[in-house]
């Protein structure tokens, strides 16, 4: 079907980011309305984030590398450095709460170029491992940019704007790491993956326990449980749907001999 491993990731890692960009339609035609229920998405995007975050991301980190609790640590207070670095650079009025929406984007930024670079490696090892990971990670697509755009407008910028940025960091972002891990992914072993989605995992801890969940305070409490739920409950759900990927256990074995099986591209 591919006559290449790479073009096989970068046509799923573009796939990827066209149902992020789903996402970001279906709730851009109500903007007005994502606008006023930002605080709820905020809210529902702290459950789904913290629940992917502690059973996928985090294990599969946790379990490439000795290093991997502290790089996780480190991902933690890099949230809040960068948040708190917000805070104090950007002036005017809804200063703090620009800061509050765009360290979330960071952090899906970062975690979407890591799904790209996934893409990637996998692919490398053998197609059906690439397609099962990829399909896996392709699901979670579409809340990420819903949540993105959401988080935007509830910071006060344009329609334009959040969309342009949400589709940089929800969407654009995944094709862009499978792109970069192209050149060095013969390099890169299980262990470095795992630190890098150990960072990832750290960052969105920070953002989901923190900035995310802040919006609780504001919201009524039945409606703030409710959005929490949800948000949990898709989590759940796209884990129970996802065909048994992991971001680390599918390829560890063989990158860590750095011997790859025969490949089955048709």
């Amino acid at each position: 079907m591919f006559s290449s491993p790479f073009l096989a990731s970068l046509f799923l890692a573009s796939v990827a980011a066209f149902v992020a960009t789903l996402g970001l339609i279906a709730v851009a035609i109500r903007s007005d309305w994502s606008k006023r229920n930002a605080g709820l998405f905020a809210i529902a995007a702290s459950g789904l984030l913290l629940t992917m975050t502690i059973t996928h991301v985090a294990p599969d980190a946790l379990r490439g590398h000795r290093y991997a609790p502290f790089v996780m640590l480190g991902g933690f207070f890099l949230g809040l450095i960068v948040h708190d670095v917000l805070r104090l650079t950007l002036t005017g009025e809804g200063a703090s709460r620009l800061a509050a929406g765009i360290t979330p984007l960071v952090a899906i930024a970062i975690h979407s170029l890591l799904d790209g670079v996934v893409y990637t490696v996998t692919f490398q090892i053998r197609f059906e491992t690439g397609l099962f990971a990829t399909l896996g990670l392709i699901l979670h697509e579409f809340p990420e940019g819903i949540i993105a755009f959401a988080l935007l407008r509830g910071t006060g910028l344009s329609n334009r704007l959040s969309f342009i940025f949400a589709f940089i960091a929800a969407a654009l972002t995944t094709p862009l790491g499978a792109l970069i891990a192209s050149a060095f992914v013969n390099d890169m072993s299980s262990q470095t993956l795992s630190l890098l989605f150990a960072l990832s995992a750290g960052l969105i801890l920070f953002v989901s326990t923190g900035p995310l969940m802040a919006h609780m305070q504001t919201e009524k409490p039945a409606r703030s449980l409710a959005a929490l739920s949800i948000g949990v409950i898709v989590a759940l759900a796209i884990a129970a749907l996802s065909p048994g990927h992991s971001h680390g256990h599918h390829h560890e074995n063989h990158m860590h001999d750095h011997t790859v099986p025969p490949k089955r591209f048709k």
